[in-house]
C-alpha cells in the first residue's frame, strides 16, 4: 500500500507498547493476499502469530482426522473471519475462537500469552516539566491498520463513482445502474469509518485520523481494494470473487489477468485465471452492458422461461468448435424460470467448460471494476512508457 495513515495524538504524552516494529509473517504468502482480512493480518505481528497457530492446528487435524472432517470444522471458522473484512478486533477475536475450536477437536496448540487476561500493569511514566504524570498505554496499531484499509477503499470508491457518473452521462445504462450499487457500498464504508473514529475517541480520549496524503496508489493496489465482486458456480456450493490484475508482459504489452478466487480455500485461493488483452477486456465490458440491457428488456416483457444467449465469444475462430486445442471465453445472458436474470462468464477449454455465474448487481459491479482497473493501469502504463520526445513536447 502506498497510502500512509498517521496517528495524531494532541496534548498528551504517551508510550506505545505493541511488540517489535518488524511484522512477522503469517502462514500464507502476503504477496498473494487478495482479501481484506488477509491484508490486515499481514500488517500485524499479533494477527500473523495467531494465523500461524491456526494453520498449524488445521494441518495437524487434517493429518489425524482427514480433509473432509477438518473442513467441516475449519470452513465455518474461516467464513466468520473473512466476514470481519478489515476489522482488526473482529479478526483477532475470530482467530482466537478458531484456536479454541481446534483445541477442542484435539489439536495440540495453545493461545499466546498476550491473549490471556492480565492484571493491570503500570506503564512507563513520563515526567513532564509541570510534573504531570501521564500513564497512557495505547495500542494503536490495529485501529491504524483498519483505518488504512477502510480509507483506501473509500478513496477507490470515490474515484470509481466519478468515473461511472461520467459514463452514465454519456448514456451508458450499466454505469447508471452501477452508481446505485456503489453508493450503497460507499454508505457502508462511511458507517464503518464512523464507528472506528468513535471507538478511538471513547477508548483513547483522542481522535485517530487517516491521512491518505499520497493519492498515487498503484493500479494493482487499486484493483485489490475494489469492493468484492462475487460469482457463483451453478449446482455447486461455490461462491467466489473476481480479481482483475493488471500486468505488463515480457514483450512490453499491457494485459490483464482475470483471477477467480475461492475465499474458502486455505492455501491456493486462485482456482482459475486467464489473460485478457485490451480488446478482449473491452469486449467483456461491452458484453456486460448488453446483458444488462437484455435484462431490462426481459423484465419489461415479463419473460418467465429458461433462456440463454451469448453476448460475446472470443477468439471467434475457436468459439464454434469446443474441441481439444481450442480455448475461448464467452459472456452469456441468462433468464431463469422465475423471471430472474443474470449473466455467466464461461471459459471453454476444449470440451471442458468452466462457468462463473453473476447476478445483475454483480454484472454492474464487474463492469465498473473493469472500467476502473483498465483506466488506472493504462494511465500507469502510459506514464512508464512515455518517450523523451513526448516529454520535450510537454515541457516547452
Amino acid at each position: 500500500m502506498t497510502g500512509i495513515f498517521k496517528v495524531v495524538l494532541l496534548s498528551i504524552c504517551m508510550t506505545v507498547a505493541h511488540g517489535s516494529t518488524a511484522i512477522a509473517s503469517p502462514s500464507f504468502n502476503c504477496a498473494k493476499a487478495s482479501l481484506p482480512d488477509e491484508f490486515v493480518i499481514c500488517s500485524s505481528d499479533r494477527l500473523s502469530e495467531l494465523d500461524r497457530i491456526v494453520a498449524s492446528a488445521y494441518a495437524y487435524l487434517r493429518s489425524s482426522l482427514g480433509s473432509t472432517r477438518v473442513k467441516q470444522i475449519g470452513l465455518p471458522l474461516l467464513r466468520m473471519r473473512q466476514s470481519c473484512k478489515s476489522n482488526f478486533d473482529c479478526i483477532q477475536a475470530r482467530q482466537i475462537d478458531a484456536i479454541r475450536a481446534y483445541q477442542a477437536a484435539g489439536a495440540p496448540v495453545s493461545l499466546p500469552d498476550w491473549t490471556r487476561p492480565k492484571q493491570a500493569v503500570r506503564s512507563q511514566t513520563i515526567i513532564q516539566t509541570n510534573v504531570v504524570e501521564t500513564t497512557i498505554n495505547i495500542d494503536v496499531k490495529g485501529i491504524q491498520a483498519e483505518l488504512n484499509s477502510t480509507a483506501l477503499q473509500k478513496f477507490v470508491l470515490q474515484e470509481l463513482l466519478e468515473m461511472q457518473r461520467l459514463k452514465s452521462a454519456g448514456g451508458d445504462q450499466l454505469s447508471a445502474f452501477a452508481i446505485g450499487v456503489l453508493r450503497e457500498l460507499s454508505g457502508d464504508i462511511d458507517t464503518q469509518m464512523g464507528k472506528l473514529k468513535k471507538t478511538a475517541q471513547s477508548k483513547y480520549g483522542t481522535s485517530i485520523f487517516p491521512n491518505n496524503a499520497d493519492k498515487e496508489i498503484s493500479a494493482r493496489d487499486k484493483s485489490r481494494n475494489f469492493p468484492s465482486v462475487p460469482y457463483y458456480v451453478a449446482g455447486q456450493q461455490v461462491v467466489g470473487e473476481f480479481w482483475l490484475e493488471p500486468l505488463v508482459k515480457d514483450t512490453g504489452e499491457l494485459a490483464y489477468r482475470l483471477n477467480f478466487i475461492d475465499p474458502e480455500e486455505e492455501a491456493e485461493r486462485i482456482t482459475s485465471q486467464f489473460e485478457l488483452n485490451l480488446k478482449e477486456l473491452a469486449d467483456v465490458r461491452t458484453a456486460l452492458s448488453t446483458t444488462y440491457e437484455w435484462s431490462e428488456t426481459a423484465k419489461k416483457n415479463k419473460i418467465r422461461r429458461r433462456f440463454e444467449k451469448t453476448a460475446v465469444c472470443f477468439p471467434e475462430a475457436q468459439c464454434a468448435d469446443k474441441v481439444t486445442g481450442n480455448t475461448s471465453t464467452q459472456v452469456d445472458f441468462l433468464i431463469y424460470e422465475d423471471g430472474a436474470t443474470g449473466a455467466r462468464i464461461v471459459r471453454n477449454k476444449g470440451a471442458y467448460v468452466q462457468p462463473y455465474n453473476l447476478s445483475i448487481d454483480s454484472v454492474a459491479l464487474l463492469g465498473a471494476y473493469l472500467d476502473f482497473v483498465a483506466a488506472a493501469a493504462e494511465a500507469e502504463f502510459n506514464a512508464g512508457t512515455v518517450t523523451e520526445e513526448t516529454l520535450n513536447d510537454l515541457f516547452k
